[in-house]
């Protein structure tokens, strides 16, 4: 391994903590469920990786809640793995504990951020048992804009770095009820270990595998039919307590069953 990357790679381990990190994944899955209605996967599950590998969850980048949707997808699918992310450096400023979660800082828009992105990364990718999570577009973008394009980080990464990469496409969207859902799709699994492609090839790869998985996303989104999906985090359902609690009383005067959603989605 590069030294100077293992020395970012170690900076980074260094300031985690598995202490905070379990306490911050099990505040923002109480949260993610309060605010929204559901947290729902189409179709299946991701494919397992194989043991000592290491992953890069790599996602289009719709709205303020993506990083902690990532989080929490790699906590309940890859529990054994470390996670780590770049963030903004001015803005992981006033979330100083985020370091302690595997948070690192790297400069916008500059080849010095440039630089950081890929050391601490490559460190840490050389090493099993790590899991990046990244939105490699950089910025806000609507889940529905094509074509998918992203900075070059992620395919220098893909070239070099040996990993099992995960694409993952989300939208945050209204349905039937009065909180949004969550919606993502797990795209094709990619194994850089097995294929030679130099950055600006797998540059083009990587966007078309997203843009795909966002694809397929989109038209199970339009249809909002719930049956394609499971449910990963059960949401918060209905109107107010008040009129809730009135149509439950309701229900059990006419001996019938209540759910305090619109619909009801499979939860298995």
């Amino acid at each position: 391994m590069n030294s100077r990357n293992q020395k970012a790679a170690d900076e980074v381990i260094g300031r985690h903590s598995p202490r905070v990190t379990r306490f911050f994944n099990l505040y923002v899955r109480r949260m993610l469920a309060k605010k929204f209605n559901g947290f729902r996967i189409l179709n299946e599950t991701p494919r397992p990786v194989p043991a000592g590998r290491s992953v890069i969850y790599f996602s289009n980048h719709p709205g303020w809640y993506d990083p902690l949707v990532l989080i929490m997808l790699a906590d309940s699918f890859l529990p054994d793995h470390l996670a780590f992310g770049p963030m903004d450096a001015d803005a992981l400023k006033k979330y100083n504990f985020m370091k302690k979660i595997g948070i690192f800082g790297v400069e916008k828009e500059s080849a010095r951020g440039a630089a950081r992105f890929l050391q601490v990364s490559r460190g840490m990718l050389a090493t099993s048992g790590k899991v990046l999570l990244i939105t490699p577009q950089g910025e806000f973008t609507d889940a529905r804009a094509r074509p998918v394009e992203f900075k070059p980080g992620l395919a220098r990464l893909a070239a070099d770095c040996g990993a099992i990469l995960q694409p993952l496409a989300m939208e945050l969207v209204f349905w039937d009820e009065p909180r949004p859902e969550i919606l993502v799709n797990f795209g094709n699994q990619i194994d850089t270990s097995t294929e030679t492609l130099e950055p600006d090839a797998w540059k083009v790869r990587l966007e078309t595998e997203l843009g795909d998985a966002q694809d397929e996303l989109a038209r199970a989104v339009m249809a909002r039919d719930p049956e394609p999906f499971v449910t990963f985090i059960d949401g918060k359902s209905g109107v107010n307590p008040v009129y809730d609690r009135w149509r439950y009383l309701k229900a059990l005067l006419r001996g019938e069953k209540f759910s305090a959603g619109h619909t009801d989605i499979r939860k298995d």
